[in-house]
């Protein structure tokens, strides 16, 4: 056993997460700088495979050469490799096979360990066929086999990344040769060798990571999901479908479908990568355009986008029914302009300055500029590597908080909108208490409880008696300031129970629910003029609200008709009228 099992889990896992952060770090590096080519012919030394290390990149200790005819079996191969220009292969080597092209890497490796198990990994997932080709102790070849064109549960190792097993024997270097068939896209990809302990150490905590993203992504698709049918918001909808496309198209770039989802489809695993990440990429296109609404701004930009997505559709099509070179390219420039397109709708909205706009461009931009890696990938202006597999993971995963809470946000303004608006049927606009319509209704239900329950409730009705004042002296917008601070005003008033409305345009009236005493009407009359003569902010200096109350205790016996509303409210009415034409005095009570 090596000394990183002999670690506790602890130590081992603190020791897995420095080596993987060191492989980001060199991954990052091999995407950003173009390494210059090595001369052809260089001499290799055999790479030695002992307990003290547990991984070794092949970058500068693997010769690579370009079959362009595809012709060259491995024997005929090793036959003529004395003939043949290998080259030293970088870490950020690169090259584009074509139609028949194929790459071959050779290298040797010596194991000197035997109580280590080794394993070699190509670094990346989406490789058409991997075939890696050895000969045994006996002289005979053995061939292992992986790539998108093999299901995964026919690979050598069944794995995210394509994983061959080096041979075991200890006694002299072994000769490995690597096939690789990869069309349309520039091939490029790291080469390592791992022991069987690291390799696992590593690919657990990587498929934790993912595992994380991806329960995150089924969580978020379900609360879209409901939250679409809750309250009948088709953005939540149309994000549902963008976030499980993404997903999908995430599983099938990482390898992560081709392991779990479809390990036995050969055929849907070389496609399901050039299907889900366009169809991913026109749902972000059109999800971008429900949500922020380009037609709002111009229509031009709304009408590109819907033609942009019907194109990239149809490129894809293509794509999928007679793949070729120039079907790829028009793809790769269909998601290119489909990048452009939805920086300008969000450029657009966010000049707009709403809120809940500016979170949703805050949270699709990081996936933008993830998604821009793979374009430069494809037209062989960068190599793979930790950024090209995993930007868009770590984007996504930013992205989905942000976008729940600018959908969240947009939502709750929509609904606070529909609200008011069914909020009218019962509510006084300006004041936000209940209407004239609505109150009658309620004093109405409120005098059959109170007959039949032989209690009495209280109706006030209130005046603000300078209103007029207001107007005249201040304008109309300090006078509809003073009548919204007498709703606040009765608000603060009344009980749970009771009922606060605007009946006429200075008059306001106050239902307390029975049973109820005199003096508790009387108290609520008093609170009501002393807290209008309160000085307030919101009033002219010097100024306040001048109220006159009148009140009674309701049914009252002396009235015919004790359940019609009509007859009371024009009594007090009545009373009010005249209780306005003495300065003196601000409350009346009528039957107490």
């Amino acid at each position: 056993m090596t000394h990183t099992n002999a670690l506790g889990p602890p130590a081992r896992t603190a020791r897995c997460w420095c080596r993987l952060g060191l492989w980001a770090l060199a991954m990052v590096w091999c995407s950003l700088v173009q390494a210059a080519p090595a001369p052809s012919g260089t001499a290799l030394q055999p790479i030695e495979l002992d307990g003290r290390m547990v991984s070794v990149p092949l970058a500068q200790h693997s010769v690579f050469w370009v079959d362009t005819t595809g012709t060259m079996t491995v024997q005929a191969l090793e036959a003529q490799q004395a003939d043949v220009p290998f080259a030293l292969r970088s870490a950020t080597h690169r090259v584009r096979l074509g139609e028949r092209g194929v790459l071959w890497v050779r290298f040797d490796a010596w194991v000197r360990d035997n109580r280590s198990h080794w394993e070699l990994e190509l670094m990346r997932s989406g490789t058409d066929r991997v075939n890696l080709y050895h000969r045994l102790a006996d002289g005979s070849w053995n061939e292992q086999r992986a790539g998108d064109h093999v299901p995964v549960s026919e690979w050598a190792s069944p794995d995210r990344y394509p994983v061959f097993g080096l041979d075991t024997r200890t006694d002299a270097p072994v000769t490995y040769w690597v096939r690789i068939e990869h069309v349309r896209v520039p091939f490029s990809g790291e080469l390592a060798i791992h022991s069987h302990s690291q390799l696992r150490e590593l690919r657990i905590l990587q498929q934790f990571l993912l595992g994380a993203y991806f329960g995150m992504a089924l969580l978020l698709v379900l609360v879209a999901v409901a939250n679409a049918l809750v309250f009948r918001d088709t953005s939540f909808a149309a994000y549902a479908i963008y976030i499980s496309l993404l997903g999908l198209s995430l599983a099938a770039s990482m390898g992560v479908g081709g392991q779990f989802l479809w390990p036995h489809s050969a055929g849907w695993n070389s496609v399901a990568e050039f299907v889900l990440l366009p169809l991913a990429a026109v749902a972000a296109l059109l999800f971008v355009r429900h949500v922020v609404q380009p037609r709002r701004i111009g229509r031009s930009l709304d009408r590109l986008s819907l033609t942009l997505a019907a194109v990239f559709l149809i490129v894809t099509a293509w794509d999928v029914i007679a793949p070729t070179q120039l079907s790829f390219n028009s793809l790769t420039v269909a998601g290119t302009l489909t990048l452009i397109v939805v920086y300008a709708m969000l450029w657009a909205a966010w000049r707009t300055g709403d809120r809940w706009v500016r979170w949703i461009a805050l949270g699709i931009l990081p996936v933008l500029l993830a998604g821009s890696l793979p374009v430069l990938r494809n037209f062989g202006l960068i190599s793979s590597g930790f950024l090209t597999q995993y930007a868009t993971v770590i984007a996504a995963a930013i992205e989905a908080p942000l976008l729940i809470y600018g959908l969240l946000q947009r939502s709750s303004l929509q609904h606070e909108a529909q609200a008011r608006a069914r909020a009218l049927v019962v509510t006084e606009p300006l004041t936000g208490l209940t209407n004239r319509h609505n109150f009658m209704l309620r004093l109405h239900d409120s005098l059959v409880r109170a007959q039949r329950y032989r209690h009495k409730n209280a109706l006030l009705l209130i005046a603000l008696d300078n209103h007029e004042w207001f107007n005249a002296e201040h304008g109309r917008e300090v006078a509809d300031r003073a009548l919204v601070l007498t709703g606040s005003l009765l608000r603060s008033v009344a009980r749970d129970v009771d009922t606060a409305a605007r009946v006429d345009d200075n008059q306001f009236a106050l239902l307390m629910e029975g049973p109820v005493r005199t003096a508790q009407a009387v108290a609520a009359a008093t609170a009501i003029v002393a807290g209008g003569l309160r000085p307030s902010d919101q009033l002219p200096t010097g100024s306040s609200l001048r109220f006159k109350v009148v009140l009674a205790l309701l049914p009252d016996d002396g009235h015919e008709l004790q359940l019609d509303t009509q007859v009371h409210m024009a009594w007090l009415r009545d009373a009010l009228r005249d209780l306005q034409r003495d300065k003196r005095k601000n409350i009346e009570t009528l039957n107490v």
